[in-house]
């Protein structure tokens, strides 16, 4: 507080407004978003520690990118945690025995001749998973793939999101609002982070969404360049944010090899677009929401 502001009898109204407002701003007491992000409180948007909620280690990636060096371009990057899910599951094992404090196991059905198009009518997909999950690391299933909707409801999805629901796990599913909806139908109590947000649907329908699902989360990779075309900002992705604060995550998306290969630009460009939120909303984005769900 300004000394001379203090002392000014005609100030005392605009010092006792000011030492409220830093009080409320720096205090973890009060402040209503310090709970566990309490040490990344200083940070500046442009420098936000990032939790990365969709990252993939597959194996075309294993003989590029070593464990070491994938969690080496983790902290260049600003990255503290990463949600990690891998085809096969091996990739993501490597990755939490590399460095366990910082990755978040999920667990994907993919392997062998099991891909995102068929997964769904292997009989022997629940056992591969309920076996897979006997160690106790992962924090959800997925991410998986329902490309139409139709699909939502067949026996293995169901079984799936039941068995999630009874691991009080979270799953991860790359899918339309359609689908997502048939999801909530089957079991009200799962919770489901939203790949891409839809990857096409508008901000308007996830708004919606979310007004209607509180077990409904997403992260927003591969969309980057549509929430901030030429790196400004779309207005209809900011008054999403703002509503919807709390439900968001950011996320890669390391598919292809080449999304390793700008790692570095993708995070950045990330963090480009939260710089022009306010802070409490780009910090809750950046880490704090996945921080409270998943760690």
């Amino acid at each position: 507080m300004n000394k001379r502001l203090r002392n000014s009898a005609g100030a005392v109204f605009l010092a006792g407004l000011l030492l409220l407002l830093t009080a409320f701003t720096l205090n973890p007491e009060i402040h209503p978003h310090s709970h566990e992000e309490t040490n990344h409180a200083e940070s500046s948007p442009a420098e936000l520690p990032i939790i990365d909620t969709h990252v993939h280690y597959k194996q075309p990636a294993w003989s590029l990118y070593s464990p070491a060096e994938v969690i080496e371009l983790f902290r260049k990057s600003g990255v503290v945690a990463a949600l990690v899910s891998s085809s096969p599951d091996e990739g993501t094992r490597m990755l939490y025995e590399e460095a366990p404090d910082m990755i978040i196991p999920f667990l994907r059905p993919y392997h062998n001749d099991v891909t995102s198009g068929n997964w769904f009518q292997k009989p022997f997909i629940v056992d591969y998973l309920v076996k897979r999950l006997e160690r106790p690391i992962y924090k959800g299933i997925g991410e998986f793939h329902i490309h139409s909707s139709a699909n939502a409801d067949s026996p293995m999805i169901k079984e799936t999101v039941r068995l999630a629901v009874q691991e009080n796990l979270y799953i991860h599913v790359h899918t339309n609002h359609e689908a997502v909806e048939k999801l909530f139908e089957l079991e009200p109590d799962v919770k489901i982070l939203w790949a891409h947000a839809g990857m096409s649907d508008p901000p308007s329908v996830i708004s919606d969404m979310f007004d209607r699902y509180e077990n409904l989360w997403t992260d927003i990779s591969i969309r980057e360049r549509e929430i901030a075309p030429g790196g400004i900002l779309d207005p209809d992705w900011e008054a999403l944010f703002l509503r919807h604060p709390d439900r968001i995550t950011i996320g890669s998306d390391t598919w292809v090899n080449s999304q390793w290969e700008r790692y570095e630009s993708i995070i950045s460009f990330d963090r480009e677009w939260l710089n022009q939120l306010p802070d409490d909303t780009a910090r809750m984005i950046a880490y704090g929401n996945a921080e409270r769900l998943f760690r």
